[in-house]
């Protein structure tokens, strides 16, 4: 298999044995990661409202970054298709079935960072995907072979970190060979869903009591089988979950359970931590030690139509709206008399972006009064004079006509860098700290184009190439992109850390991998197929 889809993603291999579609390990050709791609049919197979529920629930899931979570980066529903993060190692369905039963200290190591991520689930309202066992991996690095970990002692493990994928999906398909899926159900289809009382701890204590070997799990049969493995306290805190008062959450069910064995002295060691990564650094190429041009908006503009350009801005302020000044420009295309009619029910300037105390703030109008239809961000209308934040991810309708999501390219601080030879740089001095925002995209939904790409840089907007050499912007959240515009002592600047084509700057010198450039009125780069002329206001 060695199959494109969309110029991006390349599958490598089907994964035997899934529900709810297919999946593939991929390679993301613009960022060079392995992905996961799963396959759900034209529509994902699902009616208008079904559809509706599974957008919402990964919209929901992609607002909420979590380091022991699986990332799920896209949903194209067209097409069918959810990407997701890939985790480097093993499941723990496949480990129980090899190692038959877990001792308490292997089931302790393996899950301590648990308690934590189900109460996180719970505070965020996210029904804990069931069955919890086939959605918990275990993450190693990428020089790991998993095989030989799962026969391994666990005393023997390198660092690891534990996954859960938050997303449950089941689906049937009409064709084992085929690429449809007629039908997928979005969450586990038992019940309940809901979140109630002591619903985490209860699944977690389940999840514990099959890896240590117990086999009777109907708990509302009154029953409960006592652990050969678990000493008489131990036993007591898994009983009172499963048949007499649960605990309030997971961390004080962990707590107990810690505490029952450590009367026994048989407390498993923390696992190893990842270890950190080096802060890179980067060179000015010599012939541009005296470039430099100070300014808040970055035009790149190109003679080619087919390419677009792309408007950065800095500063306090982002509009969106039809007019042609506008940040970012929301018109319905293509332009015939319908859809121009269906453009000018927008307000010349729809909605404020604003920044307030380190957050993006949103409000209908122009500031000085409300749109033409008003507007609304995740179905909550917005008014002109009561800001809305937003969250990491939201998405925003313009008068029922135009749909975008609003989404922070890494709402982290931004990573550690530095530049060797900055103090060879005639450019101005140090400035203040830009909000925790690296940059913030618009992207159109629903078949909307655009007539240029507008980001509110702050400090950083990566991006990779997909294998037709277009601008892909990251918006994974994690990692260190290919290649990047900062802004950075009041000037733009671009980096290329591992472009595969080269990005070529005025007289046809090539920026290498680990240097940055400030650039300056005129310049031109070329970046993958995309050549532009520079313009700084």
């Amino acid at each position: 298999m060695n199959r494109r889809l969309d110029d991006r993603y390349e599958l490598l291999d089907e994964m035997p044995h899934v529900t709810g579609g297919r999946l593939f390990r991929a390679r993301d050709l613009a960022f060079g990661e392995i992905v996961g791609v799963k396959q759900l049919g034209p529509n994902c197979g699902l009616e208008l409202e079904p559809r509706q529920h599974l957008e919402n629930t990964i919209r929901h899931l992609q607002c909420l970054p979590h380091p022991h979570l699986v990332r799920i980066d896209t949903l194209d529903v067209s097409h069918g298709l959810i990407v997701q993060e890939w985790v480097q190692g093993i499941s723990l369905l496949d480990l129980l079935r090899r190692r038959r039963e877990l001792s308490v200290c292997e089931a302790l190591y393996l899950l301590s960072s648990l308690p934590a991520t189900l109460d996180f689930l719970a505070r965020e309202a996210v029904p804990i995907p069931r069955p919890l066992l086939g959605k918990l991996f275990v993450e190693f690095a990428e020089d790991i072979v998993p095989e030989v970990m799962i026969g391994a002692s666990l005393d023997h493990w390198p660092a690891f970190s534990l996954k859960l994928n938050p997303l449950s999906l089941r689906g049937l398909l009409a064709d084992p060979a085929g690429d449809e899926t007629k039908h997928t159900i979005v969450l586990d289809p038992r019940r309940p869903t809901e979140i109630q009382e002591g619903y985490g701890p209860r699944e977690l204590t389940l999840l514990l009591y099959e890896l240590l070997g117990g086999r009777i799990r109907e708990i509302d049969s009154r029953r409960y089988s006592p652990l050969s493995s678990l000493h008489e306290g131990g036993n007591a805190v898994l009983r009172r979950e499963l048949l007499a008062m649960p605990h309030a959450d997971c961390e004080s069910l962990w707590r107990d359970l810690l505490q029952s064995e450590a009367d026994t002295n048989r407390i498993p060691p923390v696992p190893p931590t990842r270890t950190t990564v080096a802060v890179p650094t980067y060179h000015i190429p010599e012939a541009f030690l005296d470039s430099s041009h100070p300014g808040s908006v970055l035009n790149l503009n190109s003679d080619a139509a087919e390419t677009l350009p792309i408007h950065f801005t800095t500063g306090q302020r982002f509009t969106i709206g039809r007019s042609a000044t506008a940040d970012f420009i929301a018109r319905i295309l293509p332009e015939n008399a319908t859809n121009d009619a269906r453009t000018n029910r927008l307000s010349r300037v729809h909605t404020l972006l604003e920044t307030d105390d380190g957050q993006i703030t949103l409000r209908d109008g122009s500031g000085s009064g409300p749109s033409l239809n008003g507007s609304s961000l995740d179905g909550q209308p917005l008014t002109p004079n009561h800001p809305a934040v937003l969250p990491h991810r939201g998405r925003l309708v313009l008068g029922d006509e135009y749909a975008m999501d609003l989404i922070p390219l890494d709402s982290a601080e931004s990573p550690a860098w530095k530049i060797d030879n900055l103090d060879a740089w005639t450019g101005p001095a140090e400035t203040t700290a830009p909000v925790p925002y690296r940059a913030l995209a618009c992207e159109p939904v629903e078949g909307h184009g655009v007539t240029r790409h507008g980001i509110w840089l702050f400090s950083e907007a990566g991006f990779g190439l997909d294998a037709a050499h277009r601008i892909v912007w990251d918006t994974r959240g994690r990692r260190r992109s290919p290649a990047a515009f900062h802004y950075y002592r009041g000037c733009f600047w671009l980096r290329n850390d591992s472009l595969p084509e080269p990005v070529l700057v005025g007289q046809d010198t090539l920026l290498g991998h680990g240097e940055i450039l400030p650039l300056a009125p005129n310049q031109t780069i070329r970046i993958g197929s995309h050549t532009f002329c520079v313009q700084i206001e």
